[in-house]
């Protein structure tokens, strides 16, 4: 049983491709921490038959395929994009994925604090603060990386160009109001190594009053 018996909760923010993921991996590479990928819940909420038929409801059956999966391509070209219609798609979007999206983020995070052997919970989500979802978090870090590094990233992974990125960028806060709103800031300008070890410094520091109270 470790000493500490309280699990914080971090929020992982930044821009797109700062690496928040592969800085959370890192992480957990070395130490025990639980990685709640709020992305990833978020594309399994499309499967949920009850947000599919809101979708279905909102946007017609052309964002579906054949097999009645929601064609995610699809739904982005219909949400993502400068005009009011754009807009406002988005928003009914979130209407109907963010309240689940959120209700399984406190379920993980109650189930990685029930089993109790980790020092942390990573929480990576993009869209933590536009959401709300901040309030499930104890501290937030931002992950600071140039803007050519993410680009390059975000055109190997995801083959975007400039354009898409800061199509993207601009549906989110600006990154300098993210960096105001952390406890902290981690460089991902280097190597993972570097950046996973300061993140990890930084989990030691708001355990450290915890583990002097436990001795």
């Amino acid at each position: 049983m470790s000493c500490h018996t309280f699990i914080p909760t971090i929020a992982l923010i930044g821009g797109i491709g700062s690496g928040k993921s592969a800085v959370a991996r890192t992480v957990n590479s070395f130490r025990p921490v639980t990685v709640i990928d709020a992305d990833q819940i978020g594309h399994e909420v499309l499967d949920f038959p009850e947000v599919q038929q809101k979708i279905r409801a909102q946007f017609g059956t052309a964002v579906f395929n054949e097999q009645g999966k929601i064609i995610r391509k699809e739904l982005a070209r219909i949400v993502f994009g400068e005009s009011k219609q754009h807009q406002e798609s988005l928003k009914s979007l979130e209407k109907i994925v963010h309240p689940e999206i959120h209700r399984r983020l406190e379920q993980e995070i109650q189930a990685a604090r029930s089993q109790g052997h980790v020092d942390a919970i990573l929480i990576d989500a993009a869209v933590i603060l536009e959401a709300g979802w901040q309030k499930l978090c104890d501290h937030i870090v931002f992950i600071e990386c140039p803007f050519e590094q993410r680009l390059q990233r975000v055109t190997q992974n995801r083959g975007w160009s400039a354009a898409e990125l800061t199509r993207r960028e601009n549906h989110q806060l600006p990154l300098s109001e993210k960096r105001k709103l952390a406890t902290t800031v981690v460089h991902n300008n280097q190597d993972l190594e570097t950046a996973g070890h300061q993140l990890s410094r930084f989990i030691d520091f708001i355990l450290q009053p915890e583990k002097e109270t436990n001795n």
